[in-house]
């Protein structure tokens, strides 16, 4: 009997069950929760309903429901020793056979609606899983005031879109048992709290249906350009050269400890629904995206107000590869499936669109805040290009997504590879990360249960081993407000600094569509 049919078969009739090997991302994003780089992500919607606020049984009732339809749900990871070198550790995907709803939906009371909810999301970044317990899932929902729906997930489980594809499911799982009148009487015994996972793989591991072949000069010029950029230019000719961390980097044998795990920080915008479509049909009239527009509007904030030395950009825009699958999984599948664009730029003509006081009517509206107005539009069409250009012949966004299978699959040989070199890439950049619009909700009241309002924000990683700048998570629904969710590692840069960000942004955006 191998090792691997030895583990099957102790694990068969515990707690879980090991299904499959870990995928590449699995494992990295497995890594940056034990080694203490990133705690989770969430997604957070408002329920509305014309008499009724969100209960323990109506919501148990629900879940039933919804971890029937997503097989994610019931995923834990496991570390068992590898089979390709000894004392090394491979993760391996295990499905919990039970899940009690008890461990992981918390009801909690705050007053004062908006900032209540945005001490929620900071404080649930704030609180990372015990995954040395295999009994619970990793998830969990955190309920405000009866109406606010955070779901806060392990980055293992799926993407931000993951998260839309769970309140999908709950919203209809609401709406299914609407017409149960006993629903809010039924008694919270076993039977309702304690759920059956079923017996359902969730969808392969993206990496394995992308319709492209890796190419190793992409990876050779890749490693030679970023190599030459910090060679060639000293930090404060980049963003976030006033960041302040340590380079250290942990390992599977020495993770940091609990006290030196990422602490995040969030800043928040919100966008009403009047502006949103305004500026929504202003995107399409001068050929470019909300996404684009935003990434540009940052860029020009960044060096026009905040980094005036600066000659280079790095900006990223988180893309989502579900179409280009061979198969497609829908939008209602919990996976990982999300890569990122990179696009560095000079900055000259940024730094000259947030500068310009010669742009007219409008200026005198914003005091203190230039725009060259038809220069941004310009600047935004030309980003939305260079993103479409580069999904449509498969090139730089879809080679970085197959790079990551190169670190190798067990978990020190992916530390050792990727802990050194990812902030060669990162530490400069700032991450546009739009996981769209929310749809599926339920227009008419009457009806049942609606969603009326969404949030998306990802835990900030740990600044020498990801990102020391601040990542612009965006999330909205269709006939309502737009938030931005601005993240980031405390300590390591200076919140004034990314308040002013943020002031900038949403200036120059009121400015643009006056």
């Amino acid at each position: 009997m191998t090792a691997t049919e030895c583990d099957l078969r102790l694990t068969s009739g515990s707690q879980y069950e090991l299904v499959r090997k870990g995928g590449h991302y699995e494992t990295m994003y497995n890594l940056f929760h034990e080694l203490g780089i990133q705690s989770n992500i969430l997604v957070s919607a408002t329920y509305s309903h014309r008499t009724r606020r969100l209960t323990e049984p109506t919501l148990f009732k629900a879940l039933h429901i919804v971890i029937k339809h997503h097989p994610a749900l019931g995923i834990i990871g496991v570390g068992k020793s590898s089979q390709k070198k000894n004392g090394n550790h491979r993760l391996w995907e295990a499905r919990l056979n039970t899940i009690n709803l008890k461990d992981c939906v918390e009801f909690v009371q705050y007053d004062g609606e908006d900032q209540g909810l945005q001490r929620v999301i900071e404080k649930s970044h704030n609180e990372w899983f015990s995954t040395g317990d295999k009994t619970r899932p990793w998830w969990k929902l955190v309920v405000v005031n009866g109406a606010h729906v955070l779901f806060v997930y392990h980055h293992m489980i799926g993407d931000g879109r993951s998260g839309y594809a769970f309140h999908r499911s709950l919203l209809a799982a609401l709406n299914e048992i609407e017409a149960l009148k006993t629903i809010d009487g039924i008694s919270t015994d076993s039977r309702s709290f304690m759920v059956n996972v079923p017996a359902a793989l969730p969808p392969a591991h993206a990496t394995a249906l992308v319709q492209a072949q890796l190419s190793m000069l992409h990876v050779i010029y890749n490693f030679l350009w970023w190599t030459l950029i910090r060679l060639i230019f000293s930090n404060e000719r980049f963003f976030f050269s006033d960041a302040s961390f340590s380079n250290t980097y942990p390992t599977p044998t020495n993770p940091f400890p609990k006290d030196k795990r990422t602490v995040t920080r969030i800043e928040s915008m919100q966008v009403d629904c009047t502006t949103k479509e305004k500026c929504v049909d202003a995107c399409r009239i001068h050929n470019t995206t909300l996404t684009a527009l935003l990434q540009t509007l940052i860029q020009v904030t960044l060096a026009a107000d905040i980094y005036p030395k600066a000659m280079l950009g790095f900006s990223q825009v988180a893309v989502d590869f579900r179409r280009y699958l061979k198969t497609k999984p829908g939008v209602d599948v919990m996976m990982n499936a999300s890569s990122t664009f990179s696009n560095p730029q000079r900055l000259r003509r940024y730094r000259e669109a947030g500068r310009d006081s010669k742009i007219g009517a409008g200026n005198g509206t914003v005091p203190g805040v230039h725009l060259d107005i038809p220069l941004l539009w310009h600047l935004a069409s030309q980003n939305k290009a260079k993103l479409h250009n580069d999904l449509n012949n498969f090139n730089t966004a879809l080679q970085d997504y197959l790079t990551v299978p190169l670190l190798g699959s067990d978990d020190e040989e992916f530390a050792s590879q990727l802990f050194p070199n990812i902030g060669r890439v990162s530490n400069n950049t700032f991450l546009v990360s739009n996981i769209g619009a929310f749809q599926g909700m339920t227009k008419d009241l009457s009806a049942g249960w609606s969603i009326g309002h969404v949030e998306f924000s990802a835990a900030a990683t740990k600044a020498s081993c990801g990102t020391a700048g601040i990542v612009f998570n965006v999330a909205s629904v269709e006939e309502g407000d737009l938030v931005v969710n601005a993240s980031y590692e405390e300590g390591v840069l200076k919140p004034e600094t990314v308040r002013k960000v943020m002031k900038g942004v949403k200036e120059r955006l009121t400015l643009l569509l006056e």
